[in-house]
């Protein structure tokens, strides 16, 4: 008896040492403070969609869940952290699969993980479009204008960013390459200097998250040609599509989903996937992220993977070609 009893306590910390969780861990799950990392700065939209999304999940699970900012590299610190989190769904981030998270494959050749490979998918939350804003001492008035007066003034034309491989640089070059221009493209380190400059005519456009830039909008400050999303924006209704322009398709829009690190459980991946769902069908959770310029809309951890293994060489492809690098 002695013996069956050592050997079963001996397969029980090999068990623990490799990390072995038995099933029944699942069931019960979740048991305690579940911890959501954004990998950037606190009042952002992405850190928007998580805060207001798991704090209605919090309630619904009675338990706490805990937003922690973990900025830099361009989202990878925080991502890295989740990935080397123990799969047991405690540990999840909050990311875009459709920008940054597939462009940082390339922009990072010495990436320690691939979203693939490294990260079980939960669900996508929504989207927020983007749209493309030009000075309103530059003459054009239709995004079909701009493509026009870049064409005949090749390289002269400048486009905003807030650094070398951030969204807005990515989707400038993305944009010049479909429209067959060539334009100029200025980083910034201070968001509210780029905005400035633009309004003032010192840059010429930027595609921007309507969210961001809606107030100068409104006010007249700036003006937008078209909407870079499949769909025309709420916010923004007379404003058409790039596909409605003629230019062709050209989404920049951002994806908001959660991740757990690989190897969590079917069971535990789709308890989330359900409460997150539950959280969004709320009415005060869609009023909220409505709000943020945020649309709510469900997404299935499937369409998560689609999203990436079509984006990685996408933006690959527009990296490598118009040689961006990242200090």
């Amino acid at each position: 008896m002695r013996g069956i009893l050592r050997n079963a306590l001996r397969i029980s910390v090999v068990a623990i040492v490799l990390g072995i969780v038995p099933p029944a861990q699942a069931n019960d799950y979740p048991s305690r403070a579940i911890k959501v990392v954004v990998p950037f700065a606190p009042a952002g939209v992405t850190d928007i969609v998580a805060r207001v999304t798991f704090e209605r999940v919090s309630r619904n699970i009675k338990q706490s869940v805990v937003i922690e900012n973990r900025p830099g590299a361009g989202g990878n610190i925080g991502v890295d952290q989740v990935v080397n989190s123990p799969p047991d769904g405690y540990t999840l981030v909050m990311v875009d699969p459709s920008g940054q998270m597939s462009a940082n494959v390339t922009l990072y050749p010495h990436l320690k993980f691939h979203p693939i490979r490294n990260l079980s998918p939960i669900a996508i939350f929504g989207t927020t479009g983007a749209v493309l804003l030009v000075n309103k001492s530059l003459p054009v008035k239709t995004a079909q204008d701009l493509v026009a007066l870049a064409k005949s003034k090749p390289g002269e034309l400048t486009f905003a960013s807030t650094g070398a491989g951030t969204p807005g640089h990515l989707n400038g070059e993305l944009f010049s390459r479909l429209a067959g221009i060539k334009a100029t493209h200025v980083p910034y380190r201070v968001v509210g200097t780029a905005v400035t400059d633009l309004i003032a005519g010192r840059i010429s456009f930027w595609i921007a998250p309507i969210p961001t830039m809606l107030q100068q909008v409104r006010e007249g400050l700036l003006s937008p040609l078209a909407v870079a999303g499949n769909e025309r924006s709420v916010d923004l209704p007379g404003v058409p599509t790039f596909r409605e322009t003629g230019i062709g398709d050209f989404d920049a829009s951002t994806t908001y989903a959660a991740f757990a690190p690989a190897g969590t459980s079917k069971e535990i991946v789709e308890r989330l996937y359900a409460e997150i769902e539950r959280a969004l069908n709320d009415p005060e959770v869609q009023k909220k992220l409505l709000a943020a310029g945020v649309v709510p809309k469900i997404g299935r951890p499937e369409a998560i993977t689609a999203t990436l293994t079509r984006r990685i060489p996408e933006w690959a492809d527009v990296i490598k070609g118009a040689g961006i690098t990242i200090d």
